[in-house]
């Protein structure tokens, strides 16, 4: 085992207590930050989340998704470092606000149509979260479909120019930036992922309480992450041996 992955298994040991024993909570009345106490940990970040969610959106996905941007680095290479790291880092910040405000627009999207003539289930009073196994499961499949079909794919290929923008150190066109790509993963591989893995994915997602999505599609993304790499691995070797 490499120094390196010593302290990646640090990172993510820091990471976890910092959500499960977050300190900080938010009191109702004044809203004044405080000490919660380490017990109620995951209480408090939920709270804390509430209170700031694009500050917590920035740091949760930006951490956690910058990690994984160094994993697959560590999968294809052996080594840690990764050109460009603190730029990485700052758009997947700007992707974890994004985050913050899609997840609760498609959310709250969603809610407003059920028991509608536009979507199925029962109808939610504003504000109302759905109740019972049922309607949770189709709220959460509903919200993850719609916003996997219309945002998914923009979103990872929006990611994807971003990358190149920091691979190159310049600005990338649109054309040259089509050029560039992996035909096969983008025009094929990429829109399974989102039927076969995003969508069911972020159905438990959206199972979850509203502070605590943005945090699993974080850790959702270290899994993509690490698939893609398989991916790109598994492509490469074949062409070798076709050629």
């Amino acid at each position: 085992m490499k120094p390196g992955d010593v302290g990646a298994v640090i990172f993510l040991a820091l990471y976890a207590g910092a959500v499960f024993f977050f300190p900080w909570t938010i009191q109702p009345v004044t809203g004044n930050v405080v000490c919660g106490g380490v017990e109620h940990g995951l209480e408090n970040f939920g709270k804390f989340t509430a209170a700031y969610p694009y500050w917590m959106g920035f740091f949760k996905v930006g951490l956690l998704a910058t990690f994984g941007e160094m994993l697959k680095t560590r999968m294809k290479t052996g080594s840690w470092k990764v050109p460009g790291l603190l730029w990485r880092f700052l758009v997947w910040g700007a992707t974890g606000l994004v985050f913050t405000f899609v997840f609760a627009l498609f959310a709250k999207g969603v809610a407003s149509l059920m028991g509608t003539p536009l979507w199925f289930g029962e109808k939610l009073l504003p504000g109302q979260e759905p109740a019972g196994f049922c309607q949770v499961l189709l709220f959460a499949f509903s919200t993850s479909f719609a916003m996997n079909m219309i945002f998914a794919y923009p979103m990872m290929l929006g990611h994807e120019w971003f990358n190149e923008v920091i691979h190159r150190k310049r600005f990338v066109g649109g054309a040259e930036f089509l050029d560039s790509v992996n035909k096969h993963i983008w025009g094929s591989f990429i829109p399974k992922t989102i039927v076969y893995f995003w969508i069911p994915a972020h159905t438990v997602t959206f199972c979850l309480p509203g502070n605590y999505r943005v945090l699993m599609s974080a850790v959702l993304s270290l899994v993509l992450g690490a698939i893609l790499t398989f991916k790109a691995k598994t492509t490469h070797a074949a062409s070798g041996k076709a050629a």
